[in-house]
C-alpha cells in the first residue's frame, strides 16, 4: 500500500520538469531512479541513506541516489497536502558542485510558488513510458 505521492513542479509551458530532467539520463539511471521513487512510496518514513534536508534550507529535501560513480539528487520538498513529496528540480552532485549549479537555488524558488497557492505549478507524478529505443550507450 502506498504511503506517499509525489508530486512534480510543472513550469509556465506545462512541461513536468522531473522528467524532462530524467528523460535526458541513461536508461540505466532513469530505471534506478524510477526504482528508488517507487521504494520510496510504500516506505513510512525516509531518512538516510536514501534521503535527507539540504542543509542551510527550510523545506527543501533530497533523494539520494548512488549509481556507477555518480550521485543523483532530485530535490524536492513536502507538500502540498498530505503524505505528499513534491519533486521540484532533478540535479547530480560531485563532492560538493551541484548539475545544475543553482539547484538549491531553483528548488528554494519553486517551493515558494508551490506554496503560494497557484494549484497549476504541481500535478501528480505520472512516470512517462520510456522510449525503448534509448541505450545506456547514447
Amino acid at each position: 500500500m502506498k504511503e506517499w505521492t509525489f508530486k512534480v513542479f510543472i513550469k509556465q509551458d506545462g512541461n513536468d520538469v522531473f522528467e524532462e530532467w530524467i528523460s535526458m539520463q541513461d536508461i540505466d539511471v532513469e530505471e534506478r531512479i524510477r526504482a528508488r521513487l517507487d521504494m520510496m512510496s510504500v516506505t513510512k518514513t525516509w531518512s538516510r541513506p536514501y534521503f535527507d534536508k539540504i542543509h542551510g534550507t527550510k523545506h527543501i529535501h533530497e533523494i539520494i541516489i548512488k549509481f556507477k560513480g555518480r550521485q543523483y539528487r532530485p530535490l524536492g520538498c513536502f507538500g502540498p497536502g498530505p503524505q505528499v513529496f513534491t519533486l521540484l528540480i532533478g540535479a547530480s552532485k560531485k563532492g560538493k558542485v551541484w548539475n545544475p549549479p543553482n539547484a538549491i537555488e531553483t528548488a528554494e524558488k519553486r517551493h515558494k510558488l508551490v506554496f503560494s497557492g497557484d494549484r497549476r505549478y504541481t500535478r501528480e507524478y505520472q512516470p512517462r513510458e520510456r522510449d525503448t529505443q534509448k541505450t545506456s550507450e547514447e
